[in-house]
């Protein structure tokens, strides 16, 4: 089980050529809520399910600098789902083992989304310049 996420080296100075070379970046952007579903999809088959309400408050982000997966929320309401940290990352003085079902998810899908980053990258890089 790795606990890091998928590191772009040089992604700063990547983002700022393309800005100089008059890119939009909302290239990136598709790329990134891509690649950031397709991991909140595998990660919706991992999570342990009582009610649904954690599975269903698994979301993909996309932004021009990173991609994120993230599950739960803080609301106060019937739809709230607090608990999506206890359940991943345990919580040992309640007795809740962990269940990291996002890193699991990340792992299964490491090689796909850097195959998919490589080569939208090199396209965009081919468009550009």
């Amino acid at each position: 089980m790795t606990k890091e996420a998928v590191t772009v080296t040089g992604g700063r100075q990547l983002r700022k050529a393309f800005r100089e070379a008059g890119e939009d970046m909302s290239d990136l952007k598709v790329l990134h809520k891509r690649l950031a579903d397709d991991v909140a999809g595998t990660a919706k088959t991992k999570v342990p399910v009582r009610t649904g309400a954690l599975k269903n408050s698994i979301r993909g982000f996309g932004g021009t600098a990173k991609a994120a997966v993230r599950a739960g929320n803080n609301r106060k309401s019937r739809t709230g789902v607090p608990y999506a940290a206890p359940v991943h990352y345990g919580w040992g003085r309640r007795g809740i083992r962990p269940q990291p079902f996002l890193y699991e998810a990340l792992d299964d899908r490491r090689q796909d989304v850097v195959e998919a980053y490589n080569d939208e990258v090199r396209r965009m890089i081919r468009d550009v310049f």
